[in-house]
């Protein structure tokens, strides 16, 4: 028998392949790290830039040096802190509601036994989550002209849900399709309800999935610039509008400032999240 054939046999790869392999694995991590710099290079600028001195107040191209006075001047700046609460609960509000009616929609996506209602609830959540932001903003606009209702923090709350409510309902859905259909079973086979399944069973295995549905539905409402530009006034504004708002007259550093800070913030999030979400798993896996 062959040398190669050997090898084929024994179920190692031959070593004229290891060349290839060892290209293609080089290429592949080239390729991801041009994408995580392409990504992150402008995050990367805005925190330097965050630092930076500038000229009379107004950022600059060149870096005219070191200076912390722009943190200072975003936290105490009112306009600034009220854009930021604002949006934080905003979003909060936004969030709740879409994890409330997105993993009911989500469930239903999954279970419902009527399949001609499982496609028509897809189409609905497919629909809200492709259309532009751009139509729905002015949509909602003339909705709220044309009904007469006044805007306010309620009607940037309901503008921003939508979005988020098919994120959630999506993310439900994959992780709905994964459990186990005999836990249930076995938990109607010793006497439980639906009710009682649904509370000790289904939820709990569902709970990281809520948690990230909920975090990522926050994000959505919290960054969605173009639905709030439409449906912002001088009294309920949200940060992103600030933001976009002051890059038209000059940005100061304290915009990149208060950038900074809310991605800081951010990270510290999803850092707690993940501590939460592992601490949870070894827990269980103990018990």
């Amino acid at each position: 028998m062959t040398a190669p054939a050997l090898l084929r046999d024994s179920g190692h790869p031959p070593v004229g392949s290891r060349g290839p392999r060892l290209a293609t694995g080089v290429a592949l991590w080239v390729w991801f790290g041009v994408a995580v710099l392409f990504l992150f290079s402008p995050i990367v600028t805005a925190v330097v830039y965050s630092f930076n001195a500038g000229v009379a107040g107004k950022q600059t191209s060149a870096f005219t040096g070191f200076s912390w006075d722009w943190y200072a001047q975003a936290v105490a700046d009112p306009t600034i802190r009220q854009a930021t609460q604002t949006s934080l609960v905003v979003a909060f509000w936004a969030a709740v509601i879409a994890v409330l009616l997105g993993t009911v929609l989500g469930f239903e996506l999954a279970r419902n036994p009527n399949r001609t209602v499982r496609r028509l609830l897809a189409a609905l959540t497919y629909i809200l989550l492709i259309v532009p932001d751009t139509v729905l903003g002015v949509s909602l606009l003339l909705f709220y002209t044309e009904t007469r209702i006044p805007l306010s923090g309620f009607t940037l709350i309901a503008a921003l849900t939508p979005p988020s409510i098919s994120v959630v309902a999506f993310v439900i859905r994959a992780r709905v399709l994964t459990l186990d259909p005999q836990l249930e079973d076995a938990a109607s086979d010793l006497g439980a309800s639906r009710l009682s399944t649904l509370r000790l069973v289904v939820l709990p295995q569902l709970g990281p999935a809520i948690a990230a549905a909920a975090i990522i539905g926050y994000t959505f409402a919290f960054d969605n610039v173009v639905i709030a530009n439409f449906l912002s006034t001088p009294t309920v504004n949200v940060l992103t509008v600030y933001l976009y708002g002051t890059l038209q007259y000059g940005a100061t550093p304290a915009v990149y400032a208060t950038a900074t800070l809310i991605f800081a913030a951010t990270i510290v999030v999803l850092a707690l999240a993940a501590l939460l979400l592992r601490t949870t798993v070894r827990f269980r896996a103990r018990r």
